[in-house]
């Protein structure tokens, strides 16, 4: 494989990477959390979305 395919499979990836980030992004932004919750986080069991209590 030469340098410019390399490149250019890593760019593709990239892209697909920040398709798939804003459409997580987007479902848990519309998702009807139901937290559970641990010591230092809390965790929507539907859209898996992660918070912290505790910094």
């Amino acid at each position: 494989m030469k340098v410019n395919d390399i490149q250019e499979k890593i760019h593709q990836l990239q892209d697909q990477l920040n398709y798939w980030e804003n459409h997580l992004k987007d479902v848990q932004n519309d998702c009807n959390h139901d937290y559970q919750e641990d010591s230092f986080y809390k965790k929507c069991i539907r859209c898996q979305k992660i918070e912290a209590i505790y910094y």
